[in-house]
């Protein structure tokens, strides 16, 4: 027996390559004040009827956000929805290794992580709500992190969400990797 025949099969460890996610209640917001910066941004663009902002400006987001953030667009035609990535910070393309703009969630997620993702976009479309969750997950490129994000949703036509405003909060970004 060698040492290599020891090691788990690659089948094995696919268990590894899907993230996890634990919704957080609004009011946490309190514990990452940039985030919260962002989400009374947001509630600002609301106007008096309840229609959603269709952006945010950047000029108004705190500066430290900026290299965070991902604008998301949803993809709903055929027998699977998927966001693309329309903007991409700077750190998100650092962390993933490359640019983003232009990528599905097919393309940087394994396929159970994907969906679960694309789960909680539209748990956010659906209810026109923020989410704030704690995220951990393995790129496809076996990079492993954690982070606490924000999603608020977004609307060309003020009703119905087409679009996401993604942030993660900066001091919550943790490389699990040795």
């Amino acid at each position: 027996m060698t040492a290599f025949s020891r090691l788990p099969s690659p089948a094995s460890l696919d268990w590894l390559k899907t993230g996890e996610h634990h919704d957080l209640p609004l009011s946490d917001l309190a514990a990452y004040p940039l985030l919260g910066q962002a989400t009374a941004l947001w509630q600002a663009g609301i106007d008096g009827t309840g229609r959603l902002p269709a952006r945010l400006d950047p000029l108004d987001l705190p500066r430290d956000l900026l290299p965070y953030v991902m604008l998301l667009d949803l993809e709903e035609a055929g027998l699977r929805a998927r966001l693309r990535i329309r903007l991409a910070g700077t750190e998100v393309c650092a962390k993933h290794g490359r640019e983003m703009k232009g990528l599905t969630t097919d393309d940087f997620f394994h396929p159970d992580d994907a969906d679960a993702v694309v789960t909680a976009a539209q748990v956010v479309a659906r209810s026109r709500r923020p989410s704030l969750a704690r995220r951990s997950y393995i790129t496809i490129n076996d990079r492993m992190w954690s982070y606490v994000r924000l999603i608020l949703p977004l609307s060309r036509d003020g009703e119905t969400v087409d679009s996401f405003f993604k942030v993660a909060d900066p001091a919550s970004m943790r490389s699990l990797a040795g």
